[in-house]
């Protein structure tokens, strides 16, 4: 009776899927990092006020949107 046995995982996956998976990440990355120095740039010369100001703005708005769409799946 095999109702209480473990199955077997197998640790190693398949070499391709690791190299695919790399890529992917390795992609990603490279996005990710273009983002960061372009948002960098056109902030650059902004003082730390203006970028609160703006972090508090972005949170207002994203926040005020996600609480808008959880009242209408609620309703």
């Amino acid at each position: 009776m095999n109702l209480f046995r473990k199955k077997r995982i197998n640790s190693n996956p398949a070499p391709h899927n690791n190299a695919v998976a790399d890529r992917i990440a390795k992609a990603i990355i490279s996005r990710q990092s273009k983002m960061a120095n372009y948002l960098d740039r056109k902030t650059q010369y902004w003082n730390s006020t203006s970028k609160l100001i703006a972090l508090i703005l972005f949170c207002l708005l994203f926040g005020g949107f996600s609480l808008y769409m959880l009242i209408k799946a609620l309703y």
